[in-house]
């Protein structure tokens, strides 16, 4: 099979995969795939029209399918979660607001991957915004890399995101019965790059730094990752598929009114 062309997100925040029909999975494409992704951390291919067994399919092509409890799943396809905004709803956006790396508040067991595949897109809304652990860190100061070598980050579902998980636990009627919290290298070894691994919305301690407040270097880190430089909002259109590793990618959802908007959303291990 011919070498597949990609070309750059805004920012160089990832790749678009062209010309490429994921109905017609082999091998080769699928390795070609998970290449890129290694590299890029995020992939974007577009408007492909794909039914529920073929999604499941190229996720399962990635690594090991986990359930999400804290969203429903389709019908014969509890993988795949209904991601759904109505005209009605007035609260934030599920995961807006705050750039954040899915569950980093778990110890274990972390999804590695996260997919969405647009299914109902409304036109001019609902971008999401992607930022490159890569690239934020290579363009920190060397003095910051220094301090934080060894750092960790206390992780917590009680962080800053958290109002978005209680609004969805108020509408699939569950509350978590605690706070989970977990500790994690800020710089992660992913496929031979160093990332910034901070997650925005769960961070609420950076211990370990070297020399150093950490209080005004966790502040420092995350104004860093929320610059314009590393940021790419990524416009969907019906059937596009994105696929980010949570270990180098932050996202976030951006607000979203008065309009239908449908994805489908599996958690890859």
């Amino acid at each position: 099979m011919d070498t597949i062309k990609i070309s750059p997100g805004k920012n160089n925040v990832g790749a678009y995969i062209n010309d490429i029909n994921l109905n017609l999975l082999n091998k080769d494409l699928i390795e070609q795939i998970k290449n890129i992704l290694k590299k890029f951390g995020v992939i974007f291919i577009k408007k492909q029209n794909i039914d529920s067994n073929a999604y499941q399919a190229f996720a399962e092509s990635i690594g090991q399918l986990v359930e999400y409890p804290r969203l429903k799943g389709l019908e014969n396809f509890p993988y795949i979660n209904v991601l759904e905004r109505k005209p009605t709803d007035k609260s934030l956006a599920f995961g807006g607001s705050w750039l954040h790396q899915d569950t980093s508040y778990l110890e274990k067991d972390r999804p590695r991957f996260t997919c969405l595949l647009g299914i109902e897109i409304p036109k001019g809304q609902g971008n999401t915004i992607f930022s490159s652990g890569f690239n934020a860190y290579k363009k920190l100061p060397d003095e910051i890399k220094q301090k934080i070598k060894n750092a960790k980050g206390i992780f917590s579902s009680a962080g800053p995101i958290s109002k978005t998980r209680i609004e969805l636990e108020k509408r699939a009627g569950i509350q978590s019965s605690k706070v989970m919290e977990a500790e994690h290298p800020i710089v992660q070894e992913v496929n031979g790059q160093k990332s910034l691994y901070v997650s925005p919305g769960h961070l609420i301690k950076i211990k370990d730094v070297i020399d150093a407040d950490s209080d005004k270097i966790k502040k420092f880190l995350l104004d860093h990752v929320n610059k314009d430089e590393f940021i790419f909002s990524y416009e969907w259109s019906k059937g596009d598929l994105v696929l980010w590793d949570n270990l180098s990618i932050m996202h976030k959802a951006s607000e979203i009114k008065n309009c239908t908007r449908i994805m489908h959303r599996i958690t890859i291990k």
